[in-house]
């Protein structure tokens, strides 16, 4: 078993605590919908093809709006994309915290500073969309839509730093 796949295991097994699956309130079916799409894109680049992670955002909230009842509605849109969020806020937990063991002192500052600065644009860009919506209900679902994009990106960016980090 290679070194990646060993993390993608642990990582998974800490996300299936019952403490951080209560606190983020993801379901038992979104977490395998996103466990089921990260591993196919592993296996996919262990095949030779060139695959994201990105290809995974939307993998569990698309789900939940078509089957959770209200899941259309944009209300139910914004509470659907805010599971997703936080599973992929997990995953980028985990992979700074990862991250701290295997940086050197120096990358590790740089890589701190860097985060805070992220998080910054992040809050800023993210509140640009919902206040750019007024007072419409769409505010909600393109600030959630935002949050889980600008996330999901961010933490496949820095497991792709970890998994070079891991060679």
């Amino acid at each position: 078993m290679n070194v990646k796949m060993i993390a993608i295991q642990v990582f998974f097994a800490a996300l299936t605590t019952p403490a951080l699956a209560q606190d983020n309130q993801f379901t038992t079916a979104d977490e395998i919908q996103m466990q089921n799409c990260w591993e196919a894109v592993t296996d996919l680049n262990m095949q030779g093809e060139e695959h994201t992670l990105n290809e995974c955002i939307g993998a569990a909230s698309n789900v939940c709006m078509e089957e959770e009842e209200g899941g259309m509605t944009t209300v139910g849109m914004a509470s659907c994309i805010m599971r997703e969020n936080s599973w992929w806020d997990s995953i980028l937990i985990i992979n700074y915290q990862n991250l701290i063991q295997v940086l050197e002192p120096k990358q590790f500052e740089d890589l701190r500073d860097a985060q805070l600065k992220w998080i910054a644009y992040r809050d800023a860009s993210c509140a640009f969309h919902y206040n750019y919506w007024g007072n419409g209900t769409m505010r909600s679902t393109a600030f959630a839509s935002c949050m889980l994009e600008t996330t999901a990106q961010r933490a496949s960016e820095l497991s792709n730093i970890l998994d070079m980090s891991m060679l």
